[in-house]
Formats: structure tokens, C-alpha cells, sequence
């Protein structure tokens, strides 16, 4: 606990002294005013989903940061007031005078944007019986005139993950090369490798991991069976909400060859064998730890639950929502 203080504290001081370095080269300022005493916090959020931070006192109502970013990343502004309930003030870190205003920040291209957006939907009506398919024109139209624009290809990502792969594929591809190789577009270019490997009629992708016993358990292993992938944990209350549907699965088609193989993201082991046990779930059940370097990012799993149906050979059939699942397997097994 001591050593996990110690190296916080350093990684803190270091964060500080890189965030209120200007040097000699171009950086950014964030600056808002109108306040009282008090002080500010910038959170910039890190690569593996972590924070930086820094802290300032508000001088005569007002904060400033001061620093350079490597690349643009999403951050926030939380304004601590004497008397008053913290603000929050969402913002993109780039490499420009930034300055908050009616509760938004503008200055830089990312931020700039992020105003555009809301401005292109707050042209819509939302009581539209088609107003989700209008939303979703209306940005797609919004983030191709930004096609340089960072926080574009981030939203693109947001507003188009029920997109079938090709046009998704293409109206990625519409970005600048730059921004296509940004961390802001990371998750679309996770997408769709994922997509990619978990489109219907290829090879599974392949992982092996440990039971509730330790004892390795290989998807491989699990041939000759139709398996549906159930990517889930403890914590998730819509997981465990599904638990009685997939239950009702496994007892009308197990004898007919159906095997669900429960893939826990719990990184608290005890919680994920305690809710197997809770729920009494008969099926496989196996941890994944490691995250993306395991099957959770091998198939692209962004959200939980999540369902992949696999064919007897190891071959995908898809990406399942329950509905659609029970329809399949009545299909296959029935």
C-alpha cells in the first residue's frame, strides 16, 4: 500500500511538471473565469483508461493550465467553488488557447467541433419518429466535413457501431490518414479488426483460460458443438438480468449440442465464483483477465453482455442479441 502511495505520488508530480511546462515549443492553455475561491482539476485521460491530473487555485475567479500534448485526448475541468457542488466541463486536451464558456470549451479544432456537433443537433427535432436516423445523418454529414479533426473519428466510432462493416469500413477510411492513426481513433480501428475476425463463416478466434479450478480451458477444446460465447461479469446487472434466459437455453438445447462458455471480465476472482455459484449457472465458465490482450479483445468487446455464436467447426456464425439467438438456435437445433 505504501509503495502503491509512493509511486501515485511520484507519477503525480511528474503529470504536474509536464502538464505546467510550456517550454519553447506550441502547447495549450485552458483558462475559464467568473468563479469564486476555490480550486480546479484537470483530468486527462490516459492510454489504458487511467487519469492525469493536475490542480490549481482559482486566482480572482479565474484557473489556468498551462502544457503540451503529445497527442489530443479527452479530458475535463472540474471546478471546486466554496459553497457550491462541483462543476464537471468536458473538453478535448489539444494543442491550443482553450477557454470555457456557458459551460463548453472552444479555441483548437477538437473542441471547435465538439460546439459544431451540438449545434447540428440541436437542429433537430427530437419528438421525429425517425429522429435516431436523423441524428445519425446529421453527425455522419457533420464528422465528414472535420474528416482532420481527431474527436471526429472518436464520435464517428460513438454514432456508427451498429454500421455493417464495409460502409463502416469506407466511411472511416474518409479521415485523414493522421487521424486514422490517432488515439482518439483507436477504437474504430479496433472495430473493425474485430469485426473483421468475428465476421460470419471464419475461424473464432482462438484463447485459452483458466476455470474456476485453474484448469485451462480451450475454446478448441469445444469442437464438435455449437458454443455460444457469453462475455459478461459479476458487477454488470443487465449480465446477470440474462442469466434466467440463457439458463432456459442451455436446459432446451444442451443434449442437442449446444455448450454456452461464460467469459468473466471480473479482475476480482472471488466476486466472479460467487456470482456462478448465486445464480447456480451449469455451463463452462472461465476468467479473462487480461483484457485486450485476451479473448475480450480478440472479439472487440466494448460492452457487456455480449454473445458470439460459433458453428460445430469453429467457424463464426455472428454477433447474437437474445432474440436473435433464440430464433438461431430454434433454426439449427430445433
Amino acid at each position: 500500500m505504501l509503495k502503491n502511495r509512493v509511486l501515485n505520488r511520484i507519477m503525480l508530480c511528474a503529470v504536474a511538471a509536464g502538464l505546467c511546462a510550456c517550454g519553447g515549443g506550441k502547447g495549450y492553455t485552458i483558462k475559464g473565469d467568473g468563479f469564486g475561491e476555490g480550486y480546479a482539476v484537470l483530468n486527462v485521460f490516459n492510454v489504458d483508461g487511467g487519469q492525469l491530473r493536475d490542480t490549481v487555485a482559482l486566482e480572482n475567479g479565474q484557473f489556468c493550465f498551462k502544457g503540451k500534448a503529445d497527442e489530443v485526448r479527452m479530458g475535463e475541468v472540474v471546478v471546486f467553488e466554496e459553497g457550491k457542488k462541483p462543476v464537471r466541463n468536458f473538453l478535448y486536451i489539444e494543442n491550443s488557447p482553450l477557454t470555457l464558456k456557458d459551460g463548453k470549451f472552444s479555441g483548437g479544432p477538437n473542441n471547435d467541433f465538439a460546439r459544431d456537433m451540438d449545434a447540428v443537433s440541436a437542429t433537430l427535432d427530437t419528438l421525429a419518429p425517425d429522429y435516431r436516423e436523423q441524428l445519425k445523418k446529421a453527425m455522419n454529414a457533420c464528422f465528414a466535413a472535420h474528416h482532420d479533426v481527431e474527436a471526429a473519428a472518436f464520435m464517428y466510432y460513438i454514432f456508427n457501431r451498429e454500421t455493417p462493416l464495409e460502409e463502416y469500413e469506407a466511411g472511416f477510411g474518409n479521415f485523414t490518414e493522421r487521424v486514422r492513426n490517432s488515439f482518439l481513433g483507436k477504437n474504430a480501428r479496433e472495430e473493425i479488426a474485430a469485426r473483421k475476425a468475428t465476421r460470419s463463416g471464419i475461424e473464432a478466434p482462438l484463447f485459452t483460460l483458466n476455470d474456476r479450478e485453474g484448469n485451462q480451458v480451450s475454446l478448441e477444446s469445444l469442437r464438435g458443438k455449437y458454443v455460444l460465447l457469453d462475455f459478461w461479469a459479476s458487477w454488470c446487472r443487465p449480465c446477470r438480468a440474462s442469466m434466467p434466459g440463457l439458463k432456459e437455453l442451455y436446459a432446451a438445447y444442451h443434449d442437442k449440442g449446444l455448450e454456452i462458455l461464460g467469459v468473466s471480465v471480473d479482475t476480482d476472482t472471488d466476486a466472479w465464483k460467487k456470482a456462478v455459484e448465486e445464480d447456480a449457472l451449469p455451463w463452462i465458465h472461465v476468467n479473462d483477465i487480461r483484457g485486450d490482450e485476451s479473448a475480450a479483445g480478440k472479439y472487440g468487446v466494448k460492452a457487456i453482455p455480449t454473445l458470439f455464436l460459433i458453428d460445430p467447426d469453429g467457424n463464426m456464425i455472428g454477433k447474437m442479441d437474445h432474440d436473435a439467438l433464440h430464433e438461431k438456435l430454434k433454426e439449427l437445433l430445433d
